[in-house]
């Protein structure tokens, strides 16, 4: 054999086991977290990415303790629908303190897009970028910019993991010509001291709205039917604001009305249905309804659905 060809043959098997090594390995990345940090770049792959499905939420995170230089913990909280939940970071590379997505406008600072989940096959893909502030404690520190960090990254989940759901979490939705309302956070209360509306339920949106069904009964309590409103009803009405306060992340979620300005709104509310899931008492419906500026009109909202667990 000539030096030639076994030369040649050599180059061949190398190349040969060369690609088949790389296709190995790209066939056994099950799960890839990219992320960069300001200006550092980081990959992690298959079991130190941690992903699992719990009820409505995704939660895709990391943890680097390797050395000083690449120690730092995300995680990355979704809606089923890509809508934001929050997502947290601590980079102790440099201090301990934590950054966040901001309280209320979650989607102001931060995007998420090429959004694909399917529940049956386990897949998750996504990008990010945008940028998380520094979590403030301090009442007296609450109107003051704090510092941020920016971030930017490529999500692929092949087998993200699954929790049996075994609660309910109450929801809003619903598009507009101008905005999109999906909750991210639920939050209900009954107030026996309040003779108008006992029962509010508030419905946070990703993107800095917020909608509150104001109630004298329970809606679990209501008969099926429609029930009407308009601007000047007191009781039975639902009420759609905006966040105008400055982005803050503080845990805490202070709520102040200077932060928040309301529109006016009239239309309907409909009890389709009460069903019980998973032991709790559940009321579907939609809404229709305007909302209005000083008498002009802002949004129309067609067929918006709800779904709020019950107080009994």
């Amino acid at each position: 054999m000539s030096l030639s060809l076994k030369i040649f043959l050599s180059f061949f098997i190398l190349f040969f086991f060369s690609c088949n090594k790389d296709e190995i390995e790209k066939e056994d990345i099950k799960s890839s977290f990219e992320i960069k940090i300001d200006n550092d770049q980081f990959k992690f792959t298959n079991a130190t990415v941690h992903a699992i499905e719990n009820c409505e939420r995704l939660s895709v995170g990391v943890q680097s303790d390797k050395s000083a230089k690449e120690h730092f913990t995300i995680v990355i909280n979704l809606l089923k629908n890509g809508g934001i939940d929050d997502i947290r970071l601590f980079d102790y590379r440099f201090n301990s303190y934590p950054y966040e997505t901001p309280d209320f406008n979650k989607d102001g600072l931060l995007t998420i897009s090429n959004f694909e989940y399917d529940e049956v096959k386990k897949y998750l893909h996504f990008e990010y970028e945008g940028e998380l502030i520094k979590v403030e404690t301090d009442f007296n520190s609450l109107d003051k910019n704090q510092p941020r960090k920016k971030i930017k990254g490529v999500v692929t989940i092949n087998d993200i993991g699954s929790i049996k759901c075994d609660t309910f979490i109450s929801q809003l939705n619903f598009k507009t010509n101008a905005i999109s309302f999906v909750t991210n956070r639920p939050v209900g209360f009954y107030d026996s001291s309040l003779k108008t509306n006992p029962y509010q339920f508030f419905f946070y949106s990703d993107n800095g709205y917020r909608a509150i069904i104001k109630s004298k009964k329970d809606l679990w309590d209501l008969d099926k039917g429609t029930y009407t409103f308009d601007q000047n009803s007191l009781e039975n009405r639902i009420d759609l604001e905006q966040y105008i306060g400055i982005f803050r992340a503080t845990q805490l979620l202070w709520i102040r009305p200077v932060d928040w300005k309301k529109s006016q709104t009239a239309g309907s509310y409909t009890i389709k249905e009460h069903v019980n899931v998973n032991g709790l008492k559940v009321t579907k419906g939609e809404i229709n309804m305007q909302v209005y500026d000083n008498g002009v009109l802002l949004h129309t909202i067609n067929n918006g659905a709800f779904e709020v667990t019950g107080f009994n």
